[in-house]
């Protein structure tokens, strides 16, 4: 376990197990969304809450064998329910993006851009006038937040790339700030503090557990 500090805020960041890996992974994505409708003309009312977006996950386990379910366990006890942290990442995006990635982007923070709770994120160091650098549903991390491209990223002729992204971006990331596209991972802690764990009578151990973003 390392301490970890984001903005003012410091974690216990707990190392997840990586053999055996989950057997599933459920990402979920939440947006929080206010609407009201006329009760007569269905007409609606929608107001998006800035910033209030985030992931969740569901983890399940395959059923294990005694000796591998303890790494798990105490893993899980080393959570302390909701206390520390862990990182997590859609296995899906572990060679990374579908598009070409071409170049070595980095945030570029500069007057009013990259703001907390805002939706783009300016970058530069892509390959120049490059299309279909990032394709929509690409994932990638900054710090230790991970992100999903919702269009298609191309660049200008200096490599220079703003990127439309889900959730919201936490904090303003420092200007030079590596653009993670190989294996992102975003901060979870578990959405619970109660950890079941089940034992058959075949002595083979199930786990599966729920988490939530760190915000």
């Amino acid at each position: 376990m390392i301490t970890i500090t984001i903005g003012s805020n410091s974690y216990n960041l707990c190392a997840m197990p990586s053999t055996p890996g989950p057997a599933e992974i459920e990402l979920g994505m939440s947006d929080s969304v206010a609407v009201v409708e006329s009760p007569f003309t269905k007409v609606q009312q929608v107001q998006p809450w800035p910033g209030a977006d985030f992931w969740d996950a569901t983890i399940t386990l395959p059923p294990l064998r005694a000796a591998q379910a303890w790494a798990w366990e105490g893993f899980l006890a080393e959570l302390r329910g909701k206390a520390n942290v862990f990182q997590l990442g859609d296995p899906r995006a572990a060679n990374g993006p579908q598009g070409s990635a071409a170049g070595t982007p980095v945030v570029a923070t500069s007057g009013s851009a990259n703001l907390p709770s805002t939706t783009s994120l300016v970058t530069r160091g892509w390959a120049a006038s490059a299309f279909r650098l990032l394709l929509p549903g690409d994932q990638f991390q900054i710090g230790y937040r991970l992100h999903r491209v919702c269009e298609i990223v191309n660049s200008d002729s200096g490599g220079n790339a703003t990127l439309t992204v889900w959730p919201s971006l936490r904090e303003t990331p420092a200007d030079g700030t590596e653009v993670v596209l190989a294996a992102p991972q975003g901060l979870f802690r578990l959405a619970s503090n109660r950890r079941p764990i089940h034992a058959s009578p075949q002595r083979l151990t199930t786990i599966s557990f729920q988490c939530i973003e760190v915000r």
